[in-house]
């Protein structure tokens, strides 16, 4: 009875909305009816600056050049669109987006909305105009300190006239991507929370090392005046200090002497270099997961390569994110409104990045000698689709009695080379003795060559080729052919001498 009620009360549909929305937690600070940015650095060290904290951190060279080579990872890479759908209106849509995204500075746009990945959220604003019954689009950069959210996530846009609370904006009009959100708070998190504190200490020790080089790279200057000195005199004795690092002699009345102090150094330069070095380090670990390609450690070969390898592959791996990230931005804004004012109704197109790497040809061309090797020959379609144009096959000239056009079916015998009107030339002992062992030549060869042919086809790749070829050599056995090789010479030796005592 009591399974049957509980049952019986089981909700017929599952509860819909959000049960903890970012406005209804009190660990979250809000203001009205605006949600603040959940960034302790902003927080602390933010001031009346704000954002603009983060802006100062591309000042460092270094933080600058990495965070640039993280967003020039993506830009540099070709982009396509597919259409969402297989419907003609969904590929209508993909072709009328592909039309607009192309006619746009589209890697200019890309650049500016990845400046999220430091400050959080990067805003764009869509400029809408028709153009020949085409709704057509123009996207402008806008600075983010320029927008606060409400608590339904919506952007608004801090005015002259609205500093608090912010204006409401159209619909379709801005794109904000954002990076690194954590609960939901629209702001994002960028690195710029993590980079800060690294920029600064790095800042903190350039400014010690600055002093270190100037205090004991020069002498400090000790001047003495006697008890009793006039101001008038200590005045004359702070202007000859003065002089020093413009005169080179000075005079100073009688009872004053000057003296150079030499610092005492409890540590060396290396100590700064080290805690910059170390600081650039966290920076590239923290913007490309990896320190081997700004930092050059790891380089030549041995562990040192392969450890730079696969740190490339972290970097790599990071970038694709990125790329995800902001294809979903732009599909849920700009693509999805491209199509819902020029194709209402059909699917919103794919964007895609290619992250796919160009083949090794020096690897593809090993093995195709391989494979030439053993019997096969590539065909003129196959080396113009791998190595492209400009290549014709080599054509051998034949041999000189063949010159005049004799045609020769089948392996050349005695008859073949010898001149019309005279008797075919004579064969020696070696020629003998290869004819009489050919076959035996021929079985074992084809020991050798049957496997590698084998395993050529059925491998599924040239890293497999070259394994397997390995593994055969391993278990080549060459005795066969070293006997061979052995009575064929003393074979040769034993006929040259039955000709001779022939004749």
């Amino acid at each position: 009875m009591e399974l049957a009620e509980t049952v019986s009360k089981t909700p017929s549909s599952p509860p819909l909305g959000e049960s903890a929305p970012i406005a209804r937690d009190p660990f979250v600070a809000q203001f009205d009816n605006l949600i603040r940015a959940d960034d302790d650095t902003l927080l602390t060290r933010g001031g009346g600056k704000g954002l603009r904290i983060y802006d100062e951190l591309e000042r460092d060279p270094h933080c600058y050049a990495v965070l640039q080579k993280r967003k020039l990872a993506l830009i540099s890479r070709e982009w396509t669109l597919e259409p969402g759908g297989t419907s003609r209106a969904d590929k209508t849509a993909a072709a009328i987006c592909d039309e607009q995204l192309r006619a746009l500075p589209f890697d200019l746009i890309c650049l500016n909305l990845l400046d999220a990945t430091l400050k959080g959220y990067a805003v764009g604003e869509i400029l809408w105009a028709n153009r020949a019954g085409t709704v057509a689009v123009d996207v402008l950069a806008r600075a983010q300190r320029r927008f606060v959210f409400g608590r339904d996530y919506r952007p608004r846009l801090l005015t002259a006239q609205s500093l608090n609370d912010g204006e409401e904006l159209p619909e379709r009009k801005f794109i904000i991507h954002r990076f690194g959100s954590k609960d939901g708070n629209p702001y994002g998190l960028g690195l710029g929370t993590r980079l800060f504190w690294p920029v600064f200490f790095k800042r903190q020790g350039l400014q010690f090392w600055l002093t270190f080089a100037d205090k004991f790279g020069n002498p400090t200057l000790w001047g003495q005046y006697p008890p009793g000195a006039s101001p008038a005199d200590k005045n004359t004795l702070r202007s000859a200090l003065r002089a020093v690092s413009s005169e080179a002699n000075i005079s100073t009345p009688v009872g004053m002497d000057i003296k150079l102090l030499e610092a005492q150094r409890s540590g060396t330069v290396t100590t700064y270099e080290s805690l910059l070095r170390y600081m650039d380090e966290e920076i590239s670990k923290a913007v490309l997961g990896e320190t081997m390609t700004t930092s050059g450690a790891g380089g030549g070969g041995g562990m040192g390569s392969n450890q730079a390898s696969v740190q490339n592959e972290v970097r790599l791996e990071i970038t694709k994110a990125d790329a995800d990230l902001l294809a979903t931005t732009l599909r849920s804004t700009l693509l999805e409104w491209i199509t819902f004012y020029n194709r209402p109704g059909a699917a919103t197109p794919v964007l895609k990045w290619d992250f796919s790497e160009p083949e090794d040809l020096k690897a593809r061309a090993e093995r195709d000698q391989i494979i030439v090797a053993i019997g096969y020959e590539p065909t003129p379609q196959y080396i113009k689709d791998t190595y492209g144009d400009g290549f014709v096959k080599k054509v051998v000239p034949p041999p000189a009695g063949m010159a005049a056009g004799l045609q020769i079916a089948g392996p050349l015998t005695p008859a073949d080379l010898a001149e019309p009107g005279r008797s075919a030339p004579r064969r020696n002992a070696g020629d003998q003795v290869a004819d009489a062992l050919e076959p035996f030549a021929a079985a074992i060869t084809a020991q050798i060559a049957d496997p590698v042919k084998r395993l050529v086809d059925s491998a599924a790749d040239f890293a497999e080729v070259l394994a397997g070829i390995d593994r055969l050599a391993a278990n080549l056995d060459a005795t066969q052919h070293a006997s061979l090789l052995r009575d064929a010479i003393a074979l040769t030796h034993l006929r040259a001498r039955a000709d001779v005592r022939a004749e």
